[in-house]
Protein backbone atom coordinates (compact mmCIF):
# COMPACT_ATOMS: atom_id res chain seq x y z
CA UNK A 1 0.00 0.00 0.00
CA UNK A 2 1.21 3.27 -0.80
CA UNK A 3 2.01 5.90 1.98
CA UNK A 4 -0.05 8.03 1.00
CA UNK A 5 -3.13 6.01 1.82
CA UNK A 6 -2.33 4.96 4.60
CA UNK A 7 -4.70 5.98 7.66
CA UNK A 8 -1.64 7.67 9.59
CA UNK A 9 -0.40 9.49 6.80
CA UNK A 10 -4.14 10.84 5.84
CA UNK A 11 -4.55 12.04 9.64
CA UNK A 12 -1.32 13.65 9.64
CA UNK A 13 -1.87 15.59 6.14
CA UNK A 14 -5.85 15.97 6.90
CA UNK A 15 -6.61 16.71 10.58
CA UNK A 16 -7.39 20.24 9.97
CA UNK A 17 -9.91 19.29 7.80
CA UNK A 18 -11.82 17.16 9.29
CA UNK A 19 -11.94 19.27 12.62
CA UNK A 20 -13.11 22.05 10.33
CA UNK A 21 -15.65 19.77 8.68
CA UNK A 22 -16.86 18.48 12.19
CA UNK A 23 -17.27 21.77 13.36
CA UNK A 24 -19.11 22.71 10.82
CA UNK A 25 -21.66 20.04 11.15
CA UNK A 26 -21.95 20.69 14.80
CA UNK A 27 -22.86 24.67 14.10
CA UNK A 28 -25.30 23.59 10.97
CA UNK A 29 -26.74 21.04 13.30
CA UNK A 30 -27.12 23.65 16.33
CA UNK A 31 -28.66 26.16 13.72
CA UNK A 32 -31.03 23.87 12.02
CA UNK A 33 -32.11 22.42 15.90
CA UNK A 34 -32.74 26.58 17.04
CA UNK A 35 -36.35 26.78 16.91
CA UNK A 36 -37.07 23.31 18.56
CA UNK A 37 -38.18 23.00 21.85
CA UNK A 38 -35.45 23.28 24.83
CA UNK A 39 -34.28 20.20 26.49
CA UNK A 40 -36.17 20.12 29.41
CA UNK A 41 -38.83 21.80 28.32
CA UNK A 42 -42.50 20.25 29.46
CA UNK A 43 -43.56 18.32 26.09
CA UNK A 44 -47.56 18.65 25.00
CA UNK A 45 -49.63 15.06 25.09
CA UNK A 46 -52.23 15.16 21.81
CA UNK A 47 -55.21 12.85 21.36
CA UNK A 48 -54.34 11.56 17.78
CA UNK A 49 -56.41 9.17 14.96
CA UNK A 50 -54.07 6.16 13.71
CA UNK A 51 -54.81 5.38 10.24
CA UNK A 52 -57.44 2.87 10.98
CA UNK A 53 -59.62 5.82 12.34
CA UNK A 54 -59.01 4.79 16.27
CA UNK A 55 -57.78 7.60 19.02
CA UNK A 56 -54.14 7.26 20.58
CA UNK A 57 -52.40 9.25 22.96
CA UNK A 58 -48.75 10.53 21.82
CA UNK A 59 -47.77 10.09 25.27
CA UNK A 60 -47.94 7.01 27.13
CA UNK A 61 -47.98 7.32 30.88
CA UNK A 62 -44.09 6.58 32.59
CA UNK A 63 -42.81 5.59 29.18
CA UNK A 64 -39.84 6.96 27.43
CA UNK A 65 -41.09 7.71 23.77
CA UNK A 66 -39.68 9.01 20.54
CA UNK A 67 -41.67 11.33 18.47
CA UNK A 68 -40.38 10.94 15.02
CA UNK A 69 -42.73 13.73 13.06
CA UNK A 70 -42.48 13.24 9.32
CA UNK A 71 -43.89 14.22 5.83
CA UNK A 72 -45.14 11.66 2.73
CA UNK A 73 -43.34 13.36 0.58
CA UNK A 74 -40.24 13.68 2.41
CA UNK A 75 -37.45 11.99 0.75
CA UNK A 76 -35.27 11.71 3.82
CA UNK A 77 -38.10 10.27 6.19
CA UNK A 78 -38.58 7.36 3.41
CA UNK A 79 -34.85 6.56 4.00
CA UNK A 80 -34.83 7.18 8.00
CA UNK A 81 -38.27 4.98 9.21
CA UNK A 82 -36.55 2.01 8.06
CA UNK A 83 -33.98 2.76 11.22
CA UNK A 84 -37.19 3.50 13.70
CA UNK A 85 -38.28 -0.52 13.62
CA UNK A 86 -34.73 -1.70 15.37
CA UNK A 87 -35.58 0.47 18.47
CA UNK A 88 -39.16 -0.61 18.88
CA UNK A 89 -37.40 -2.63 21.85
CA UNK A 90 -35.85 0.08 23.66
CA UNK A 91 -38.39 2.96 23.32
CA UNK A 92 -41.91 3.57 22.82
CA UNK A 93 -42.02 4.97 19.45
CA UNK A 94 -44.56 6.74 17.36
CA UNK A 95 -44.49 8.18 13.84
CA UNK A 96 -46.49 11.74 13.35
CA UNK A 97 -47.49 12.38 9.80
CA UNK A 98 -47.70 16.24 9.23
CA UNK A 99 -48.06 18.26 6.19
CA UNK A 100 -50.22 15.68 3.51
CA UNK A 101 -53.28 15.95 1.62
CA UNK A 102 -55.34 13.12 2.58
CA UNK A 103 -55.12 9.98 5.08
CA UNK A 104 -54.61 8.05 2.03
CA UNK A 105 -51.37 9.77 0.37
CA UNK A 106 -49.83 8.75 4.33
CA UNK A 107 -51.10 5.07 4.21
CA UNK A 108 -49.84 4.69 1.01
CA UNK A 109 -46.29 5.96 1.80
CA UNK A 110 -46.74 3.82 4.87
CA UNK A 111 -47.00 0.79 2.60
CA UNK A 112 -44.59 1.58 0.54
CA UNK A 113 -42.14 1.82 2.93
CA UNK A 114 -43.11 -0.95 5.57
CA UNK A 115 -43.61 0.92 8.73
CA UNK A 116 -44.25 -1.39 11.74
CA UNK A 117 -44.72 1.23 14.41
CA UNK A 118 -47.83 3.81 15.37
CA UNK A 119 -48.26 5.88 12.60
CA UNK A 120 -50.51 8.85 13.93
CA UNK A 121 -52.25 11.62 11.84
CA UNK A 122 -50.92 14.97 13.09
CA UNK A 123 -52.52 18.67 12.73
CA UNK A 124 -51.58 22.17 12.49
CA UNK A 125 -51.95 22.27 16.07
CA UNK A 126 -49.45 19.36 16.95
CA UNK A 127 -46.88 21.22 14.64
CA UNK A 128 -47.20 24.06 16.19
CA UNK A 129 -46.85 22.87 19.57
CA UNK A 130 -43.83 21.00 18.78
CA UNK A 131 -42.44 23.46 16.83
CA UNK A 132 -41.92 21.07 13.95
CA UNK A 133 -40.32 22.90 10.79
CA UNK A 134 -38.70 20.44 8.31
CA UNK A 135 -38.71 16.88 8.09
CA UNK A 136 -38.29 14.24 9.37
CA UNK A 137 -37.93 16.02 13.28
CA UNK A 138 -37.42 13.69 16.50
CA UNK A 139 -37.92 14.30 19.83
CA UNK A 140 -37.14 11.63 22.84
CA UNK A 141 -39.51 12.19 25.56
CA UNK A 142 -39.25 11.16 28.90
CA UNK A 143 -41.38 9.31 31.38
CA UNK A 144 -42.05 13.03 33.14
CA UNK A 145 -42.91 14.08 30.07
CA UNK A 146 -40.06 16.64 29.20
CA UNK A 147 -37.92 16.84 26.18
CA UNK A 148 -34.67 14.70 27.14
CA UNK A 149 -33.09 15.09 23.66
CA UNK A 150 -34.46 16.49 19.74
CA UNK A 151 -33.40 16.75 16.26
CA UNK A 152 -33.65 17.45 12.95
CA UNK A 153 -33.07 15.67 9.68
CA UNK A 154 -31.70 12.51 8.79
CA UNK A 155 -30.30 10.28 11.13
CA UNK A 156 -29.05 6.82 11.00
CA UNK A 157 -29.57 3.79 13.48
CA UNK A 158 -26.21 4.92 15.26
CA UNK A 159 -27.54 8.08 15.87
CA UNK A 160 -31.15 7.27 17.27
CA UNK A 161 -29.83 4.36 19.26
CA UNK A 162 -27.61 7.69 20.86
CA UNK A 163 -30.22 9.80 20.99
CA UNK A 164 -32.47 7.60 22.49
CA UNK A 165 -29.95 6.32 25.26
Amino acid sequence: MSKYWSPRYLIQKYWKDFLVATIIMVALTMWMQRNMLETNSLADNFELLTLTGQSQNLLQPAEKTLIYFFAPWCSSCKFSMSNLAALSDNINIVAVALDYQNQSEVADFIEDIQVTVPVLLGNSAIASSYKVSAYPSYYVIGADGKVLDRSMGYSSLAGLLWRTR
